[in-house]
């Protein structure tokens, strides 16, 4: 039996029977081959060195593209994960992902890590990588799994869960192995260690496991890796760069505002400096909400929980809202984390025409999420924060022109701030935890849709 491999230019070669990802790259360029770290098969990552088991679109994973730098940065963390354990007697480990220019891995090993510990796990990592180990994948069951990571009581939560992203689905797991050292992965890896060409770790911070904060807390080490030697060093400039441009180092060395630890995590107050600074920038909100055709709103900091519960925010954003206050004998109030519900009481507050829509409510509402201490960053998320927040009231037959003003009108604010290069998301109906009517949803949809691709 032979295989049919569909190259991306359409064409159909004959591949013979268990050919690997790498047996295809090599018999289309040794250059190819060289610079592969994955391949595609029906948009399915597999490892190079993984047989193909069947026909289909085959693409090869390269190492300066992004998702084989994401290969590479998965390489990097299990190999940081192989250097920490041994390094460190009695430390277990959890996860340890590939992200934005970089991979992290979360440890216990009974105390925070230290800069000075940084420096013999990056030595380590280095012999690891000069060793040229191969990855070896493995499959096996769930009890097998539990087996293997005895004692590491994060992998074997990660065995026992039902999240696909992190195990296979059925009862069979994955793990890779290298020089005696197995982890736990979907895969795919880089063929062996010693194609990893440059990594660097860079901090150490703790994190919750699973993100929260009633879990136990971890040591998460952070690092990069990139394709080659150089590409990391405009890395590493970038970074030197991005901290030179730091709004919290700007904050403090030009005396806009600071976050005083009597107050609380990720709470600012803003200084005289700061507070001018913010003023221009208000009232040039305010000058283009005018312009726009807004008219200005305000509202107060905390409701009756009631007013959540009919909004949904208790259903479907507690978890980022503070604890309730009672007051007035038995009424229980909530900070707000939205001003929405606010808004659609004003415009509730009278009897509304037609004639009278579009009603566009403009307001810099002041807001409160309750943000867990790890992801706090500055100014950029924080705990309270002041919007630049508005909604509009309108006709069905009016929202196609409303949609396509509003994109009118952010996209001058923003030039007006100096950018000049734009990139949009669309937030369509999610699976679970959506309101409204589904057609709606659909047309919605479609015209969003349009106005963002004729703008």
């Amino acid at each position: 039996m032979s295989l049919q491999i569909t190259y991306p230019d359409g064409t159909v070669v004959e591949h013979a029977d268990g050919s690997t990802g790498l047996d295809v790259a090599e018999s289309i360029g040794a250059r190819l081959a060289k610079a592969a770290v994955a391949v595609k098969l029906d948009g399915e990552l597999l490892d190079l060195t993984r047989p193909l088991l069947r026909d289909g679109l085959l693409e090869v994973v390269t190492d300066s593209s992004d998702e084989g730098r994401s290969v590479i940065r998965h390489s990097a963390a299990h190999v940081l994960a192989q250097a920490v354990l041994k390094l460190h007697e009695g430390a277990t480990f959890a996860i340890g992902p590939s992200i934005t220019d970089g991979f992290y891995y979360d440890f216990d090993i009974g105390r925070p890590f230290t800069p000075e510990d940084l420096g013999p796990i990056e030595v380590e990592i280095a012999r690891i990588i000069q060793a040229d180990q191969p990855f070896v994948r493995e499959e096996m069951t769930r009890e097998e799994g539990l087996v293997v990571f005895a004692g590491h009581r994060f992998k074997m939560e990660i065995i026992e869960s039902v999240e696909s992203s992190e195990v296979e689905g059925g009862n069979v797991v994955s793990v890779y192995r290298n020089n005696g050292f197995v982890d736990l992965c979907r895969g795919p890896h880089v063929p062996s260690t010693g194609r990893l060409k440059a990594v660097k770790l860079l901090r150490s911070a703790g994190a919750y496991w699973r993100g929260d904060e009633k879990q136990p807390q971890l040591q998460r080490i952070y690092g990069t890796a990139w394709e080659s030697a150089k590409a990391l060093k405009e890395h590493l400039h970038r970074l030197e760069e991005a901290e030179e441009r730091d709004h919290r180092k700007l904050g403090r060395e030009l005396d806009l505002f600071s976050f005083p630890k009597e107050l609380g995590s990720g709470l600012a107050v803003w200084h005289p400096n700061g507070g001018m600074l913010r003023k221009q920038i208000e009232d040039y909100s305010r000058r283009i909400h005018e312009q726009y055709g807004f008219d200005f709103v305000y509202s107060p900091h905390l409701a009756k929980a009631d007013l959540w519960q009919t909004s949904g925010h208790l259903d479907f954003y507690a978890d980022l809202m503070y604890p309730g206050m009672e007051m007035d004998g038995s009424d229980e109030y909530r900070v707000k984390p939205m001003n929405c519900p606010f808004h659609v009481m004003i415009y509730r507050s009278a009897a509304r025409s037609y004639r009278d829509l579009p009603l566009r409510f403009g307001e810099l509402g002041t807001v409160y999420r309750n943000e867990m201490s790890g992801v706090v960053h500055g100014l950029m998320r924080a705990r309270g924060f002041t919007m630049d927040d508005s909604h509009t009231f309108c006709t069905s037959d009016q929202l196609a022109g409303e949609l396509a003003m509003h994109l009118d009108f952010v996209l001058s604010l923003l030039r007006d701030f100096g950018f000049e290069e734009f990139e949009a998301d669309l937030s369509t109906r999610p699976e679970e935890k959506w309101v409204g009517d589904l057609d709606m949803w659909g047309q919605r949809s479609e015209e969003h849709t349009s106005e963002l691709q004729s703008h």
